[in-house]
């Protein structure tokens, strides 16, 4: 089952090892843009950006009677840092998350199973797999799991704030098609080189 595409493989090739074979290459589907921690995300998000422009309008006075009262350039200033990440939470994050997907190839090789994000490589060796977890959809599109991670950091992980974790980050493919197909060809590599 040798499926990828052509300008997938030429990304990929500067960084296979010596006899390593693609099996299959993929991409994340750029119109996925809500996962599960949006639930939490979502409703946060709204109240953080809300509440940061509230007190932005309240400095300038605009829900005040007396407008004549100088603004206090402190209180301003003060909260332009959290109207900004409140606006990246709202809508910043999906054009992230958009953008990110565009540059991320996933790929499974005869020895590794690669994620190459950006020019930075991530990969497990098939035999060194510490979990293959799947999550599957009603289209058969889904996500994989191969590594497990400290507590919090796979939070942030696939919401278009992945670089808060970036160091923790786990290695998993995210809403590919046909995920049950890439999962049994993992397994089945994966039992194939031990």
């Amino acid at each position: 089952m040798a499926v990828y595409q052509a300008d997938d493989q030429a990304a990929l090739q500067p960084h296979l090892l010596s006899g390593e074979r693609i099996l299959w290459t993929g991409r994340p589907d750029p119109r996925r843009l809500f996962g599960a921690s949006d639930t939490f995300l979502i409703p946060f998000s709204l109240i953080w950006g809300g509440f940061a422009l509230f007190w932005e309008a309240s400095v300038f006075g605009l829900f005040s009677q007396q407008s004549t009262q100088p603004v206090d350039a402190f209180f301003v200033l003060w909260g332009v840092p959290f109207v900004v990440v409140g606006q990246y939470f709202i809508w910043g994050r999906f054009l992230y998350k958009r953008w990110d997907r565009a540059r991320t190839v996933y790929a499974v090789t005869s020895q590794r199973v690669i994620v190459l994000r950006r020019g930075s490589l991530q990969s497990v060796f098939l035999n060194q797999l510490p979990t293959l977890n799947q999550h599957m959809r009603g289209d058969w599109s889904g996500s994989i799991d191969f590594t497990t991670v400290p507590f919090g950091y796979g939070y942030w992980a696939n919401t278009g704030m992945d670089w808060l974790a970036r160091r923790g980050a786990p290695l998993a493919f995210y809403d590919i098609p046909d995920v049950a197909g890439v999962y049994r060809l993992v397994a089945e590599a994966r039992t194939a080189g031990t």
